[in-house]
Order: structure tokens, then C-alpha cells, then sequence
């Protein structure tokens, strides 16, 4: 009896196995993005109407050439005025429509006439690459963004119904943008801080000095960048100043970073070192910034330690978390930040990316080891743990498989992708584009290029300036609207 029992339990883990499998059965209810078996669009679909919303790369003229073309899509086959995939794949996921419409274009869902709660968005690749991307509002409604304006297209039996639409007709009229909304999308600015390498360093410096560069654009168009020393870090209470300096401790050379507020603080005087204003962080051998948020600042630090044993010193090199308010507390945990229970002892080696001939040692706690580095367009949680080879203190940096929590990092979006950006510039090893979507920023090793963004690609190279060997971005914040001009102030 009980061999029987066993037999159709398991007999019937293999029938729902195999039904989860091809069926599609889902045994969880997380909701996850999978790529589509059936294609989301099919058919013939013919332009409408077009809506102007600010920023258009064509003129009304050609927008109204667009009236009546078609939009074709067969199975792998997708074509639309001119530009064809062959072998295209959809993703799709559905958005909250208020929130997509505002944060793609700066444009109220309600001005455009929406009135979904939420709507489908329709991804296609190709070749593993970014093509095109449509709003589904219903099954006879599509919307896509071509070059500044929203297309509309609505779905025909076949090409003949083309007729149909009449390219004068009033109704492809633009949409009127609220003043509010223009003056947003119109200005955007970028601080954006760089650490390099101090070029004459002498007793009673640091090895790494900071300067911010403020790079802004209104109307469409890049202003000369600006360059200030140290870092400019907006905050909530106003900005603030961002530092190093070198410090005599036991006869000596330690680095300290300091900040102040500019607003309680006249940034044209000499610095009190006195001041109660200004904080500073516990002095170390040597210490290099890799990160600064509003709240937080990730710093890389490395100090003299004793081995007891072997009665030799060796570099004790942390990662570490420190709020701003206060640089002299310990490092922030990262499960306080997580907000998610982790293993304080060790993580996973195999889910960190560990090697794996050290997943064995006997590896230091991370939790308070880990910090902020910035990689492809993208601020990056990197962990430390520290392990001894052969009789020698050693570490070993990993990423860890966590998004960077908002608190910490605040505007991280990218567009478009770092891939379609890598298209453009190959050698591209770091981006920051803009809310506004008007401009991006794209960094080489050699220099910083700004480019206009048209559609979902790059557009023209509206900047070009020239970067040092070593020079590192670890700061970005964006402004837009009125906030341009009121930082524009205080980087001068």
C-alpha cells in the first residue's frame, strides 16, 4: 500500500512538472517577464494621426508625410517606414499609464487623451539589440515615439484600408503642453564629480583630489561645461562641499574627507578647520571616494594592522558605507539597507561571484564591508571579504546581486541602453542620460562626450571634452526645470 502511495506521488510530481513546463502552469504567484511564444502585434497597422509634444527632431511637414504608412509585423518580420527586423523578439510588460507617460516623455497620460490605468509595452529586439518599442492602449491602438512626436496607429484588415486617412485632416493636431511641463523638459543639468589622481603629491597631501563638472542644457542646447573644485553635493537642506586633506596622527600622514554646507559656510573664505559645521571622517593610511549620494558616500579605505602572530604589519583595505550627517559613525550595514534578511557570517559564495578557490577560506563578515562603484551606466553594490593565501592577507572584490536601493542612489535610469550607446561609441565604458531624455552623457577613457538623443539612439555629438589618465565620475545628480538655473548659481 505504501509503495503504491509513493508511486502516484511521484508519478504525479512528473505530470505537473512536465504541465508547468509546456503548458504553462505557473507554481508561484510572482509575476515574471518572460519572452513571448505568441507574437503581441500582427498585421497591417496604418498611421492615424501624429501628436507634437515638444522637441520634435521633424518638422510638421514630415510628420504629416507619416499619415497613412504602414506598419507591418509577421511573425519575426517587422517593417515601418523603411527601417525592417527580420528576426525581431518581443518583450512585454504591462505599466502603470500615468507613471509611463510622465517618466518616458514629461507629458500627462490625460492630455493625450488616456484614460487606461495601465497599458502594454512592447519591446522588440533584434539581433539581441534594442529596434523599436510601441504602446499597446487596446487591440486596434498603438502608440510609438518617432523622433519627438507619438505616433498613433490604429489596426486595418489589409494595406487598402489606407484610404481612409486623411493627411490634412485637423484633428493630427499637437498637443498643448502645460507651462509647468515645458519649463521641465526644457532644462536639464547634470553635476557630475570625478576623482583623479593628485599629479605633484607632496607631505601633507592626498593621493586623489576632486573637482565637479556642471554640464546643462536649455532649449536643446549644451552650455559651456563648467568646473568647480571638490564636490558640489546637492542635498535636501541645501549644497553641500565634498573633501579631502591630510592630517598628522602619531607623526603620521592620514587622510580624512570632510564636508560643510555652503549655505552656512561662505565657500569664498578660507575653511575653519575649527568650524562645528564641518564634519569629518576617522582618519586612515589612505583613503579614495568611490561613490556620493545625497545621504550616503562610499569610500575605499586601506590601514596599517598588526598580526599578532607573525609580528608583522599588513593593509587592512575596507569597503565602507557612512552617512553624510555623520562620517565619524560606523560603516552602514548592508542588510539595514536591503531591508532583506541575509547570512551575516558569509554569503553564498556561488550566489556572490566568488571565486572559487577561496569560497573555502575562512572569508571576514561583509555586512559592513561593501560599497558603490559605477560600471556600464549602472551604480554597482560591490561586497569585500578578506582571506588569507599562502600565509598572506589578501581580498577579494565581488558584486553583489542586489538593484542599488533607492535611498542609496537615488536617478539611476538609463536611455538609451548602454548596448545601444556601445553601438554608437565602442569605446564607451560608462553613460548618464537625462530625466528629460534630451541629452546623454557618454564616457570613454579619454573623454567625456555629450550627445542629443533621437528616438532610441544617439544622436549628434553636441560636446567633446577631453579627460586625464585616471580620471574617475563617482558623483551624479540631476536637476531639471527651475532647479537648472538655481544650481547653474551656485556652481559659479
Amino acid at each position: 500500500m505504501k509503495k503504491a502511495i509513493c508511486l502516484s506521488l511521484v508519478l504525479f510530481s512528473i505530470i505537473v512538472f512536465i504541465w508547468s513546463q509546456y503548458v504553462g502552469l505557473t507554481l508561484n504567484s510572482q509575476v515574471v517577464d518572460k519572452k513571448q511564444t505568441v507574437v503581441p502585434i500582427e498585421g497591417c497597422w496604418i498611421v492615424e494621426k501624429y501628436v507634437s509634444i515638444g522637441g520634435a527632431t521633424i518638422d510638421d511637414k514630415k510628420a504629416k508625410q507619416l499619415i497613412g504608412k504602414i506598419a507591418y509585423f509577421s511573425g519575426a518580420t517587422v517593417d515601418f517606414n523603411g527601417d525592417t527586423a527580420k528576426d525581431a523578439k518581443y518583450k512585454v510588460k504591462s505599466v502603470n499609464t500615468k507613471s509611463y507617460f510622465w517618466d518616458t516623455i514629461k507629458i500627462s497620460a490625460k492630455s493625450l487623451g488616456i484614460q487606461n490605468d495601465d497599458v502594454q509595452i512592447i519591446t522588440i529586439n533584434s539581433n539581441d539589440i534594442f529596434f523599436d518599442e510601441y504602446v499597446k492602449l487596446d487591440e486596434s491602438t498603438l502608440i510609438k515615439n518617432y523622433n519627438g512626436i507619438l505616433l498613433y496607429f490604429h489596426k486595418t484588415k489589409d494595406s487598402s484600408d489606407k484610404h481612409l486617412y486623411n493627411k490634412d485632416k485637423e484633428n493630427n493636431t499637437k498637443v498643448l503642453i502645460s507651462k509647468a511641463e515645458k519649463e521641465i523638459r526644457a532644462k536639464s543639468g547634470l553635476l557630475l564629480g570625478i576623482r583623479y589622481e593628485n599629479p605633484e603629491v607632496e607631505a601633507g597631501q592626498s593621493k586623489y583630489l576632486y573637482k565637479t563638472l556642471w554640464i546643462s542644457s536649455v532649449n536643446a542646447k549644451i552650455l559651456p561645461i563648467v568646473e568647480t573644485k571638490d564636490l558640489l553635493l546637492p542635498r535636501q537642506d541645501g549644497f553641500w562641499k565634498v573633501g579631502t586633506c591630510k592630517k598628522i596622527e602619531n607623526g603620521y600622514d592620514k587622510d580624512v574627507i570632510w564636508s560643510y554646507p555652503i549655505n552656512l559656510i561662505t565657500p569664498t573664505k578660507p575653511i575653519n578647520t575649527k568650524s562645528k559645521q564641518i564634519k569629518y571622517t576617522k582618519t586612515e593610511a589612505s583613503m579614495a571616494i568611490n561613490f556620493v549620494g545625497s545621504n550616503y558616500i562610499s569610500i575605499d579605505t586601506a590601514e596599517n594592522a598588526n598580526n599578532i602572530d607573525l609580528e608583522k604589519t599588513y593593509s587592512d583595505n575596507q569597503l565602507k558605507i557612512l552617512p553624510m550627517d555623520n562620517l565619524m559613525g560606523h560603516s552602514i550595514k548592508l542588510t539595514s539597507l536591503l531591508g532583506i534578511e541575509m547570512e551575516k557570517s558569509t554569503l553564498p559564495g556561488t550566489l556572490l561571484n566568488i571565486p572559487d578557490n577561496i569560497q573555502d577560506e575562512k572569508l571576514k563578515k561583509v555586512d559592513t564591508n561593501w560599497g558603490v562603484i559605477r560600471r556600464s551606466g549602472r551604480w554597482i553594490l560591490r561586497g569585500r571579504m578578506e582571506t588569507k593565501m599562502n600565509s598572506k592577507h589578501s581580498f577579494v572584490d565581488f558584486d553583489i546581486p542586489y538593484a542599488s536601493p533607492k535611498a542609496l542612489t537615488m536617478y539611476d535610469d538609463l536611455f538609451p541602453s548602454f548596448n545601444v550607446i556601445k553601438t554608437k561609441v565602442p569605446s564607451a565604458i560608462d553613460a548618464y542620460s537625462s530625466p528629460n531624455r534630451d541629452f546623454v552623457v557618454v564616457i570613454t577613457t579619454t573623454e567625456l562626450r555629450v550627445f542629443a538623443i533621437e528616438g532610441y539612439n544617439l544622436g549628434e555629438n553636441l560636446l567633446t571634452l577631453k579627460f586625464k589618465a585616471g580620471e574617475i565620475p563617482i558623483m551624479s545628480h540631476w536637476a531639471t526645470g527651475n532647479y537648472v538655473d538655481d544650481w547653474q548659481k551656485k556652481v559659479k
